[in-house]
């Protein structure tokens, strides 16, 4: 199940990268997510992910873990093992504190791995409906500065820009944990590909 929506992120990251971003790109990736998700809470990853966690923050010490990074080329390298060549322009990440960090590991301590990925395809939705909406209108709002439009548009690429940090974050606690519980290594991978879709999106419709 994991492989399998694995390849299928994959080859929508692929796409988005040949022809552009859409909206149907982004409910594909959302449904993967929910139905792995659901996968997810069948064969009870959560509890095991939890513990996991607690081992984590356990032995770096919670404000290690919070503001730990993943490495873009072991990101590269796991990933090119399923066809995907990433993106070097990505947008830069929005500065997180202290607390808003925390609150993300919060998050995954009380939802574990099956509320993120629940969160994360419900963004998705919510990109697709925005793309829906931004149709074509993208290279016009960037252009004419005085756009009725553009105050919307800038607050889609912002919340966007938002989004991409948090899911940053997001990959570098799974894949940390990871670590302690192996189960969780292509679930990481599925993070990390939401969050390079979603800077080719960002990429597409706000660079």
């Amino acid at each position: 199940m994991f492989d399998h929506a694995l390849k299928e992120l994959a080859a929508i990251h692929n796409r988005v990268q040949r022809r552009g971003a859409k909206g149907e790109d982004a409910r594909s990736i959302a449904a993967q997510l929910r139905s792995i998700a659901a996968y997810g809470l069948l064969i009870d990853i959560d509890a095991p992910s939890k513990r996991a966690l607690s081992d984590l923050v356990r032995s770096k010490g919670r404000d290690a873990v919070l503001y730990s990074e993943v490495d873009r080329a072991t990101v590269k390298a796991r990933l090119k093992e399923y066809g995907v060549q990433l993106d070097d322009r990505m947008p830069n990440r929005v500065a997180l504190d202290y607390n808003a960090r925390n609150d993300i590991l919060t998050e995954l301590e009380i939802g574990g791995v099956t509320g993120l990925l629940t969160r994360t395809a419900t963004t998705f939705e919510t990109i697709a409906a925005e793309t829906d909406r931004l149709g074509d209108r993208a290279a016009r709002v960037r252009r004419v500065q005085s756009s009725s439009d553009r105050d919307w548009y800038i607050g889609f690429c912002q919340q966007l820009q938002q989004e991409i940090t948090r899911l940053g974050i997001d990959a570098g606690l799974v894949c940390g944990i990871s670590y302690f519980w192996p189960l969780l290594a292509p679930v990481c991978a599925m993070i990390e590909l939401a969050a390079s879709v979603q800077g080719l999106f960002y990429l597409g419709s706000c660079y």
